[in-house]
């Protein structure tokens, strides 16, 4: 009897085990990226560079248009202090953020103004892809790609 008794608590722990995993909350995971992207457009504003690469993972890679892959902090703090001197005006707008366990996708929308030279000021807007991943330190960009919804620039021959 005792060993039946045994038998059947040790069944009723190995199922309790092997129940479903108790649900994650993703609207959680979800608000804190898009406070992640406010606060990004915070750091564009203020031309703060460092704190854009250190929303990004150490070994993060972006995908620029018409530009090779930038990977690591270093490179990525470097390719956005390039644009403090063209005083960008630029607005990252998410739209769907997915989670999935310790990975996320945000894609959204961007504008942009800027001066680029003595022609005046320019405009663009387009889309993006983010790839985020949680870490010890809490979620970081390891991919980032966009692209503008605008026609390529003629070429002059």
């Amino acid at each position: 009897m005792t060993r039946r008794i045994a038998c059947s608590l040790m069944m009723m722990l190995a199922a309790a085990c092997t129940a479903a995993p108790k649900p994650v909350d993703t609207a959680a995971d979800e608000q804190a990226i898009r406070d992640l992207v406010t606060a990004w457009n915070g750091y564009i504003a203020s031309q703060n560079d460092s704190a854009i690469a250190a929303i990004h993972a150490a070994d993060a890679v972006i995908m620029p248009p018409n530009m090779p892959m930038l990977t690591g902090r270093d490179a990525i703090r470097q390719f956005w202090a390039g644009f403090w001197p063209a005083k960008p005006e630029l607005k990252l707008i998410p739209r769907d953020v997915a989670v999935a366990g310790d990975l996320a996708v945000e894609s959204g929308i961007w504008s942009l103004s800027m001066i680029p030279g003595p022609d005046g000021i320019s405009t663009d807007n387009g889309k993006y892809l983010v790839a985020w991943k949680r870490t010890a330190e809490g979620w970081k960009v390891i991919r980032d790609i966009y692209n503008s919804d605008n026609p390529p620039a003629p070429h002059v021959k």
